[in-house]
């Protein structure tokens, strides 16, 4: 009777387990779905847990979710598709746990400013997200290969912090 009673237990482990990888996974792909198609700003939002951080490892930036949103800020005019690209992004890679993913790939051609950011020799990314228990991101770590110009931003603004 104890090994039945320790079998049961031992299975509803894994099936518990199973059930929370199989969320995060679903709610990875949802992530990097409506990142790919910038099109639902609100539901992007909505897939983050109000005490989340967010990480910039480049501009080594760390935000809360309000300061995240402002920075994301995919509302921007000055930002916009490119016509022969209608998603922003391609995933390559996804690795997935009971708790977390990590994705991997590539920024497509867009415009900002009126700029075109063909990303010949840049714009990889790697993103980290950490879930809780109902799905939501608690973490968010951006490694983006960002284009030049917005690496020498990135470089005199950590300048011009270690100065003061």
């Amino acid at each position: 009777m104890k090994k039945l009673f320790a079998l049961i237990v031992l299975m509803s482990a894994c099936t518990g387990a199973a059930n929370k990888a199989e969320r995060v996974e679903q709610a990875a792909y949802k992530f990097f779905e409506l990142y790919k198609t910038r099109d639902d700003w609100q539901g992007f939002q909505d897939l983050y847990a109000e005490d989340m951080i967010f990480e910039d490892v480049i501009f080594q930036y760390t935000f809360n979710k309000e300061e995240f949103i402002g920075f994301y800020n995919w509302p921007d005019s000055l930002l916009s598709k490119h016509p022969d690209y209608p998603e922003v992004m391609v995933l390559e890679d996804l690795a997935i746990t009971d708790s977390s993913a990590v994705g991997r790939g590539y920024f497509t051609p867009i415009y900002y400013a009126g700029n075109l950011y063909d990303h010949q020799e840049y714009a990889r990314f790697t993103m980290w997200l950490y879930f809780n228990n109902e799905g939501k991101i608690t973490k968010h770590i951006d490694f983006i290969e960002y284009p030049p110009e917005f690496m020498k931003i990135a470089i005199d603004m950590l300048i011009q912090r270690k100065e003061q």
